[in-house]
């Protein structure tokens, strides 16, 4: 671990420029920032943006305006931002399927990760949940895994789009518990519940507000929690591996970068605003009211994650076979 501690270091002192130690962060910022965001208004990602935009706003007292640019599977924001200048003043708030799951599956992605851009904080996670539709003939995870065992190919699973969590989660899934459940791909996350809810789609991984919102109706069954320890929101729920998939963990995370050779104390400026935004309290209760896991690192724990997930992501889409067109 101190060897790859010492190599991700060293990483992250290359991406950034030489010219970091002759700018003073206290003279950032001198002007709004851009957060920019590659998916749309609505959604854990723009909630946590906003969020941390307000923050950021009231500590550093310069406005920081989110900019929504969906599009490209995340290569429109990614782009922009690597293409902008390394001052600190455009920054991006990305979901991690497009720093370690893209490059995976993309032979021809317009960005690079790692050559890219600079790691500042992850800012959240998000655990998943197993949830099904009512009529499926599973109570439990182990019942699901036994009936898609005697059953290939009958079950369908909804995702909103290749690449994401709740793609890659249902994949990772099917890997570990040697099952095979179809994809059904959706653009969003209220269609892909809404025909869970109604049985033209048996299954989903969905994020805890709307797992729960739909359970207390007894529209949805909650099979298990992908967290390594049972949910406050939904403490009755066993977690994957007490439900009996061993190791089995699943879970969004946000990050926070800026384009490479972006000065060293800049870097460092805006990391400390991230933990201070991270105490506050008001800002802990709005992740914590979606289901968010507050996080709050260094540039340096980001970068490690990015390489863990980066390789952890290569190997499960190397083993299962999963195939983008393009």
């Amino acid at each position: 671990m101190k060897r790859i501690a010492v190599t991700a270091a060293a990483v992250l002192s290359a991406l950034l420029t030489s010219r970091g130690d002759a700018v003073r962060a206290d003279d950032y910022p001198s002007h709004p920032v851009k957060l920019v965001l590659p998916q749309p208004a609505g959604g854990a990602v723009d909630l946590i943006a906003r969020a941390l935009a307000d923050r950021f706003t009231e500590q550093m007292r310069t406005p920081v305006v989110v900019e929504n640019m969906p599009g490209a599977n995340g290569s429109l924001a990614a782009g922009t931002v690597a293409r902008a200048a390394p001052d600190g003043y455009t920054l991006m708030l990305a979901v991690d399927s497009n720093l370690v799951i893209n490059p995976g599956l993309y032979h021809n992605l317009s960005y690079d990760p790692f050559r890219d851009f600079v790691p500042i904080s992850i800012i959240a996670r998000l655990y998943m949940v197993l949830v099904a539709n009512p009529k499926v003939d599973a109570n439990n995870v182990r019942e699901l895994i036994a009936y898609a065992r005697a059953h290939p190919n009958k079950l369908n699973y909804a995702s909103i789009g290749l690449g994401t969590a709740m793609h890659m989660g249902m994949e990772l899934f099917k890997f570990a518990t040697g099952t095979e459940i179809n994809q059904v791909s959706y653009r969003g996350t209220a269609q892909a519940v809404t025909d869970v809810v109604a049985g033209i789609v048996d299954v989903m991984l969905t994020g805890p507000p709307s797992a729960r919102s739909m359970a207390e109706g007894g529209r949805l069954k909650l099979l298990a929690v992908a967290s390594p320890d049972r949910m406050a929101l939904m403490p009755d729920v066993p977690t994957m591996q007490e439900a009996g998939v061993p190791g089995y963990e699943m879970a969004s995370w946000f990050g926070l970068l800026a384009p490479t050779r972006t000065p060293s104390a800049i870097v460092e400026r805006l990391s400390q605003e991230v933990r201070r935004a991270i105490a506050d309290r008001k800002f802990g209760e709005r992740m914590k009211a979606q289901g968010l896991e507050t996080v709050g690192g260094t540039p340096e724990a980001m970068l490690l994650t990015m390489q863990a997930d980066t390789e952890k992501w290569a190997k499960l889409i190397k083993a299962s076979g999963i195939e983008i067109p393009q």
